[in-house]
């Protein structure tokens, strides 16, 4: 009996099917069977008899859409437990190359261009995942709060979140090297890190940020500033609006 990979392309299990004939002959009957289900042209999922369900998960599928496809922000907040919420309808998967979305089992999968090939786990021989590394996931979803469920759900993150490598975290800043990025970051960290992050990361993310004062996620009127960090931050009411 030939045993099949719960996603898989011809090329996958040609070796089982050396005759392209004979793998589209299979793939014909499974799929009227209903034990195979195509994810896209070229691409197939093993389907469980007992919940007629794929048993692949989407950061499974959104892994093997190409053979760079990965995932970051708060898909990847998510598969590592750190989410509050869940994106149900929608995937973004990053890759080198754009592709059209496409919708698959309600949920339509769209593609990013990333140029940072940082921090990129590959588990796709284990267990099917191709997913960015926890520091990487925290500060893309810092980079973009659009992408990560906003501030606050960022925030909700940085709370569970285990400890971060450092060395990795600063990696990865230089190579974005975005002064708002720096600004963020150290101002994120320090507010729920303190000093279990080591200062020295902190004066090198203060040593980037320039003069240049920038809004975080709120209003001018509705804020209060953080000289450290050249930030404006919202105020909640707890202090009056000044300047420290």
């Amino acid at each position: 009996m030939k045993v099949l990979p719960i996603l898989f392309s011809y090329d996958d299990i040609k070796d089982k099917y050396p005759n392209v004939n004979g793998f589209y002959s299979f793939l014909k009957r499974s799929i009227k069977k209903g034990t195979i289900k195509q994810v896209k042209k070229g691409l197939y999922a093993l389907i469980d008899p007992s919940t007629g369900n794929i048993y692949a998960t989407k950061f499974q599928v959104a892994s093997a859409l190409f053979d760079d496809s990965y995932f970051s922000y708060h898909e990847a907040l998510e598969y590592y437990g750190l989410a509050s919420q869940s994106f149900i309808s929608q995937f973004i998967y990053l890759s080198k190359n754009h592709a059209n979305d496409f919708e698959f089992e309600d949920v339509i999968y769209h593609s990013k261009i990333s140029r940072c090939n940082l921090e990129i786990e590959d588990h796709m021989k284990e267990n099917a995942i191709r997913v960015v590394s926890l520091e990487r996931a925290i500060v893309d979803s810092i980079d973009n709060f659009h992408l990560s469920g906003g501030l606050e759900e960022v925030e909700l993150a940085l709370d569970s979140c285990p400890k971060l490598d450092t060395r990795r975290v600063m990696s990865l800043l230089k190579f974005y090297d975005k002064i708002f990025l720096y600004q963020k970051v150290g101002y994120l960290f320090e507010k729920h890190f303190g000093d279990a992050i080591p200062r020295s990361f902190y004066e090198e993310c203060s040593s980037k940020i320039g003069t240049k004062k920038v809004y975080l996620e709120c209003a001018p009127g509705k804020s209060k500033f953080i000289s450290k960090w050249n930030l404006f931050i919202e105020d909640k009411g707890e202090t009056p609006n000044e300047l420290f």
